[in-house]
């Protein structure tokens, strides 16, 4: 009996002892970056804005966002800005003087986020009015830009993998006013370029307003059905049924989002608008884009300069159009 006593005594003592010993932290071991230990395992965070700044150095910032980084304060450009964000897409619209700063006659932009943030998808691009005199670039590790010019504005593209700390900062020059000429307001400062950019954001944002109230009115069983009227504009509406729903099971979240997003928008949008609206960047979007098509899906048609993408008959047919 005294035998069995002294051996249950020491198991009980290896067992504690071999509890110590896993929960105690190795030496050298700091638990603050704990969230980040396994980047490519388990942890994944995304942050990808389109920023758009005018001659007196306003910006419009518009795209994805994680809801934790609205939360922790690790925009802290958002600290000086008024902002909307929307819970359920992590999309957020601000606009904010606190990206820019003047010195004489020389403009930059610093965006930086929190000392701690770690981001696995790191894309933001910069789209400058077309006459200013570009600078330095400076990005933080881990971040490459490339420049262009399109639709009348400079565009300067970073983009990142796995970067902690992210910091850009973009130094340019204002082009001088014109002054004298005929037709040209010199004192307005303001470009025409910038002014249909102005309408068209506007325009989207006004898209994005109606789509979320019919979203909510199908929700709710709140829909009304307008009958008659001259004036009346009739618009399609894409019932979603359950073999298009069994179909879109077997799609990846950002195939899902294109075709949500052509659900929204009565099955055609142009490729532009698409990207925008779901944030996938460009380089993915096309091979997603592809692959779609490949499965008959979606069909990409040429109009112009644009592409447009819509829903194919085929996956149509699975719906009801009313």
């Amino acid at each position: 009996m005294v035998k069995n006593t002294k051996s249950g005594l020491l198991q009980l003592l290896v067992a504690i002892i071999i509890t110590i010993a896993i929960t105690t932290p190795t030496a050298g071991y700091n638990d603050d970056y704990g969230p980040y230990a396994s980047v490519n395992d388990t942890y994944f965070k995304e942050l990808i804005l389109d920023i758009y700044v005018d001659e007196t150095g306003k910006a419009l910032v518009i795209g994805y966002v994680e809801r934790e980084d609205i939360d922790s304060d690790n925009l802290p450009f958002l600290e000086l800005s008024e902002y909307t964000y929307a819970n359920d897409t992590n999309q957020l619209y601000a606009l904010t003087n606190a990206l820019t700063c003047k010195y004489g006659d020389r403009w930059s932009i610093n965006f930086t986020t929190d000392a701690y943030a770690c981001y696995t998808e790191y894309h933001t691009i910069f789209y400058l009015p077309c006459g200013v005199m570009l600078g330095d670039i400076s990005c933080s590790q881990g971040l490459a830009h490339s420049t262009a010019i399109s639709n009348d504005s400079f565009v300067i593209d970073i983009q990142g993998c796995n970067v902690e700390s992210p910091v850009t900062i973009i130094e340019y020059q204002q082009p001088l006013e014109e002054t004298g000429g005929e037709g040209i307001d010199s004192g307005s400062g303001f470009s025409f370029g910038y002014l249909s950019l102005a309408i068209a954001l506007a325009a989207l944002t006004l898209a994005l307003i109606i789509a979320i109230a019919i979203a909510r009115m199908k929700k709710g069983g709140g829909g009304t059905r307008h009958e008659g009227g001259a004036t009346a504009v009739k618009r399609e509406v894409i019932e979603t049924t359950a073999d298009m729903l069994r179909v879109m099971e077997t799609l990846t979240d950002r195939e899902r989002a294109i075709i949500n997003a052509l659900l929204k928008h009565n099955g055609e949008m142009t490729q532009a608008d698409l990207r925008y609206e779901t944030e996938i960047p460009k380089s993915s979007l096309t091979g997603i884009i592809r692959s779609l098509e490949r499965r008959k899906i979606i069909i990409k048609k040429e109009r112009g300069r644009m592409n447009v993408i819509e829903l194919s008959d085929w996956f149509l047919s699975k719906g009801e159009r009313k």
